[in-house]
């Protein structure tokens, strides 16, 4: 007779432990894009990791539809669900606007953002060393968003978890585990 260890571990949980990590330790430091960058990448990837943990659990076919895009795969959940997936309102548009900063982060070409006419040399010179031009998409990424961002992907998760009936700490589920007998392997 011999028995066996084993773990159910789900990415998500990993990801989402390691996103509020990332939020407590955001409280300590400067507001600085640069220490927001790890939130949103981190977040994008909870998200999909989520959403691939559902998928796996509610639609029998989900290991074929691994490589397709997050958008189609929260369109399938939806469809399974037999709802319609509202793009423009809520949790999806933050969704959205989550991947579209990690894609312009990911994927990001060179981009020229002009700063203001001045009169003169002097001026144009002066402003250009005391100011940085930035998109505006780079200005987002401050604490405020951060913090807003907190309370917003906790919505998105817990929209996503009740499309199938799931709980709304779903998101939330650490690895599970036990141990298997010879007679249950």
């Amino acid at each position: 007779m011999s028995y066996q260890t084993y773990s159910d571990f789900t990415a998500q949980s990993a990801n989402i432990q390691t996103l509020m990590a990332m939020f407590s330790d955001l409280d300590a430091a400067n507001d600085s894009a640069v220490r927001v960058i790890p939130i949103v990448v981190f977040m994008a990837f909870s998200i999909e990791a989520y959403i691939n943990s559902v998928g796996a659990r509610v639609i029998p076919y989900c290991a074929e539809l691994e490589r397709l895009p997050w958008k189609k795969k929260i369109g399938i959940l939806h469809l399974a669900a037999g709802r319609k997936c509202e793009w423009g309102k809520g949790d999806l548009q933050f969704a959205n606007s989550v991947f579209d900063l990690r894609d312009k982060l990911a994927h990001g070409k060179p981009e020229r953002v002009v700063g203001p006419l001045f009169p003169t040399y002097d001026e144009a010179h002066s402003h250009r060393m005391h100011n940085r031009l930035e998109p505006v998409w780079w200005s987002k990424l401050n604490k405020a968003w951060a913090v807003k961002s907190k309370e917003q992907f906790r919505g998105l998760m817990i929209y996503i978890a009740t499309l199938h009936g799931l709980h709304e700490s779903d998101h939330l589920a650490i690895s599970t585990g036990g141990l298997i007998h010879d007679d249950e392997r």
